[in-house]
């Protein structure tokens, strides 16, 4: 009985440590275990997969044909996490717009929908697509970092930038990277007194 409480939790864990090297559908993550030596029929990996997802491990969004999974923690926090984070709390409805604004700021480049996804928000609704001659060389540099971006998918630039809320949510995403409470004093509360 305990035998198979370790197996299973071997499993997690390997299912885990691999989905956080990138996220990927049941087919690509039951390859990339089978390559490791983990065996287990696509239905049984479909069942626990599942499973992951009910007890808040791991989160599935469908990018058609495919549910691709992905570690709903990481350990560690790339700049679509936070920068995800940010604009949902800031406007759950316009997360999707002001992500492509701030990652296409940061970046200098036009944004993969792969990355829109990868921050966790709505698909963002203003945009225009775009092509680009270096393509294959973003792919490619993105991948060097661990995000595969399929070949076909759409690359996009907003079609408005509001500078002042801009400038808001990079001063969130610096406040979320460093603790610069550290190095100032709280802001005061204007309260007003009854004369």
């Amino acid at each position: 009985m305990a035998g198979d409480f370790d197996r299973e939790q071997n499993l997690k864990e390997k299912i885990i440590s691999d989905l956080t090297e990138g996220e990927k559908s049941i087919s690509g993550l039951q390859k990339s275990l089978e390559s490791k030596g983990v065996n287990h029929h696509r239905l049984y990996l479909t069942g626990y997969l599942k499973a992951l997802v009910d007890i808040g491990l791991l989160k599935e969004k469908e990018i058609k044909p495919a549910r691709i999974y992905f570690p709903l923690y990481h350990e560690s926090k790339d700049i679509y996490d936070y920068t995800g984070r940010i604009s949902r709390l800031y406007d759950e409805d316009s997360s999707g717009d002001n992500v492509l604004m701030i990652l296409y700021t940061l970046f200098s480049r036009p944004i993969f929908m792969r990355e829109i996804e990868r921050c966790n928000v709505d698909l963002p609704r203003s945009y225009r697509k775009v092509s680009s001659q270096k393509r294959l060389d973003y792919i490619k540099k993105l991948e060097e970092t661990g995000i595969k971006i399929p070949q076909n998918n759409m690359m996009i630039e907003p079609t408005h930038r509001d500078v002042s809320q801009l400038v808001h949510f990079m001063r969130e995403l610096v406040i979320s990277v460093f603790d610069l409470k550290r190095y100032t004093l709280p802001e005061e509360s204007t309260q007003k007194t009854l004369d």
